[in-house]
């Protein structure tokens, strides 16, 4: 079954749809799993406008495991 958890962001690693409709989502979109199915599969909000911080359109899609990836946090080391 799938690892996802609500509020997680993941990262598409294939086109999801057909891009050239308003509704595809394309390789490298950013978005934010917002539930989790039965079977496993998230529904995540993908962010398809300029930017995540200029709070762009969304779209949400229901993703396979295979579809994307988790996004983690980068530690930063203190240089110095």
């Amino acid at each position: 079954m799938g690892h996802f958890e609500i509020g997680e962001t993941v990262v598409a690693v294939r086109d999801l749809g057909r891009v050239r409709w308003r509704s595809g989502i394309p390789k490298g979109t950013l978005g934010v799993v917002v539930g989790v199915d039965w079977l496993g599969d998230a529904r995540v909000n993908f962010c398809v406008g300029e930017s995540m911080r200029a709070r762009g359109e969304t779209v949400e899609h229901i993703v396979a495991d295979g579809d994307v990836r988790t996004v983690r946090a980068v530690s930063r080391r203190l240089t110095g």
